[in-house]
């Protein structure tokens, strides 16, 4: 048995210090997922605390057998867009918030000015990608997951996933212009 299935199987039992540990790992990654939609520290904070109060408050029907960081990914997700909603006083629509991250070049990769120049130039071209494609781009290959656990998490059709990805990648490449560009990317992006 894995040291998560336990405290997963500890938080079912009610072990207070099954749900402490399962905070300390996981709250940096929600916190920072959080930061991409929002620059409300308080907001994520909250998002964050309420994840885990209502995986307390439902523990006793958990039906989590893997995918445990998904699952909290989710739910997480959920609830930041609750609260995210209320605090705009509207009601819910379709529209999700504008998602933004950046993406840091290996050092060992280039050097110096060059590094930052690169660096810059991917940030433009990610910010020319609409909101859900940055943010695909993020989950596929920054967070690691399937296709599958993206279309869930983002209320999609997993074709549909596939070919937000693909049309994400092709405008990356595009904008990045050149051999180059388009390995330095590829690069970065399996990094």
């Amino acid at each position: 048995m894995s040291g998560e299935q336990s405290l997963w199987d500890g938080i079912r039992e009610s072990h207070v210090n099954s749900l402490e540990a399962l905070y300390l790992q996981y709250n940096d990654e929600l916190y920072s997922y959080g930061r991409k939609f929002t620059s409300d520290m308080h907001l994520v904070e909250d998002a964050v605390q309420e994840t885990f109060i209502s995986l307390w408050k439902y523990r006793q029907s958990l039906q989590v057998k893997s995918g445990y960081s998904f699952y909290l990914l989710k739910s997480f997700r959920n609830h930041l867009f609750r609260l995210l909603k209320s605090r705009a006083n509207t009601t819910y629509t379709d529209e999700q918030p504008e998602f933004h991250f950046e993406i840091g070049v290996d050092t060992h990769l280039i050097a110096g000015e060059e590094q930052a120049f690169l660096q810059k130039k991917v940030q433009e071209a990610l910010l020319q990608l609409t909101s859900k494609q940055r943010e695909i781009i993020y989950l596929r290959f920054f967070e690691n997951l399937s296709f599958e656990e993206i279309a869930d998490l983002m209320n999609m059709q997993i074709r549909g996933t596939y070919k937000l990805t693909a049309r994400a990648l092709a405008a990356l490449k595009e904008l990045m212009g050149g051999a180059a560009g388009t390995a330095l990317l590829l690069t970065i992006l399996k990094g």
